[in-house]
């Protein structure tokens, strides 16, 4: 059975990998059209999706869709709350 341990690892993972992918492509979170596929959760491997929106079926999400903006520095951050959510879907139970 996952532990608070393995999801928040895993939230860490897909934050780092979200971040190093948006900052290589170049480009700010708003206009960024590169996604990421998660390939094992459990493993923390990811991999680049190309330019596609968000599809959840298929493990893949659009990198603009793991950001918010920060109401404070009106900066775009990595939204957790988002991440906990994804990570939901494969450390239940």
């Amino acid at each position: 059975m996952p532990t608070p341990t393995d999801t928040e690892a895993f939230i860490d993972a897909l934050a780092a990998y979200a971040r190093e992918a948006l900052r290589t492509s170049g480009q700010t979170a708003d206009y960024c059209t590169d996604a990421l596929r998660i390939v094992s959760a459990r493993n923390h491997l990811f991999a680049a999706a190309g330019q596609r929106p968000t599809d959840e079926s298929e493990d893949i999400y659009a990198l603009r869709d793991l950001y918010r903006i920060d109401e404070v520095t009106m900066d775009y951050v990595i939204d957790r709350q988002r991440l906990a959510a994804i990570a939901r879907n494969y450390f239940h139970g």
